[in-house]
């Protein structure tokens, strides 16, 4: 089994345009490896804003995986409350989250890519989450760890929780599969990793705050019962840094490396084979600067977001 991990698309047409060439070249790098799977774990879009979505629908379909045998997708944070793009959005940001329909976000997410879901080996459409999938001997389960708005426990949007809901849809999906001896496969937004700051005179005042509240809350219960199920692997993203790690004997895979910056020099993709072992290998791929003529013109007609 090989799997292609991207995350932290930021996928904006806002400000920028050359990000989806970027995001294009990670995709198609995947396809070319011949992935069995590929896995984007949250933030495709930047500010969550409906074009956004549906020109990645429209760069799924021209790479031949919008099908949720080639491909699956977590929401992340950005893909429900966006985020702060300008000086002005710092004040507003919070009015913004405040008037968010949390609920209607995640159908609007499922809306935008239902063939991604829609033969899953179990899907309930009124939630999204937990979502599960069975191919080549092994379950992967899709989580939504996005916590609700709160000025107080969430101000900016930024942390995470895996609602009890969700925990017992888990163990559903684990009771229903029990008996076929699947390997498992965890993919979620948030990481479990701590964040460490080297060096706080690199980062803005505001990035410092974000990066302080960006944790997955309860996460050691996760991880008791990650450990009790024997999950194997746990893909996430939500921490701009590409890392392997392991926690409690569980292999997590961090593909992290956000692709909104326009001066980007390498794209981060976390190619990880699974046979006895879990081998994960970080691709670094130079940037390449010219957009093709294609994509150069889905950006000229993305007004056009109609499918």
């Amino acid at each position: 089994m090989r799997i292609a991990h991207i995350s932290d698309f930021h996928f904006t047409t806002f400000f920028s345009t050359n990000n989806l060439s970027q995001v294009e070249q990670a995709l198609r790098f995947a396809v070319e490896l011949e992935s069995d799977h590929i896995v984007i774990t949250g933030d495709l879009t930047d500010n969550a804003v409906p074009k956004d979505f549906l020109l990645l629908r429209k760069l799924f379909d021209k790479l031949g995986i919008l099908n949720g045998n080639k491909l699956s997708l977590v929401i992340g944070n950005h893909d429900i409350f966006g985020g702060v793009q300008t000086a002005e959005d710092i004040f507003l940001f919070a009015g913004k989250c405040s008037r968010t329909d949390y609920n209607k976000k995640i159908q609007d997410f499922y809306s935008y890519f239902p063939e991604l879901f829609n033969n899953s080996a179990y899907f309930n459409p009124e939630t999204v989450f937990p979502f599960a999938k069975v191919f080549n001997g092994f379950l992967f389960i899709g989580l939504n760890s996005i916590a609700e708005y709160s000025k107080v426990n969430n101000p900016f949007a930024s942390n995470g929780i895996i609602s009890m809901e969700q925990i017992a849809g888990m163990t559903s999906i684990l009771d229903r599969f029990r008996q076929m001896h699947l390997r498992k496969i965890v993919m979620v937004h948030h990481h479990f990793n701590k964040i460490k700051i080297k060096d706080n005179s690199k980062n803005s005042f505001w990035q410092n705050i974000e990066k302080q509240t960006m944790k997955l809350k309860k996460k050691k219960r996760l991880l008791r019962i990650f450990q009790g199920e024997g999950i194997e692997l746990v893909l996430h993203g939500h921490y701009h840094e590409s890392r392997d790690y392991k926690r409690k004997g569980i292999r997590f895979s961090n593909a992290g490396a956000s692709f909104i910056n326009e001066n980007k020099m390498e794209i981060y993709i976390n190619i990880i084979d699974i046979e006895k072992k879990i081998d994960v290998n970080i691709v670094k791929l130079p940037v390449q600067k010219k957009a093709p003529t294609d994509l150069e013109l889905m950006l000229d007609d993305r007004e056009d977001t109609g499918y």
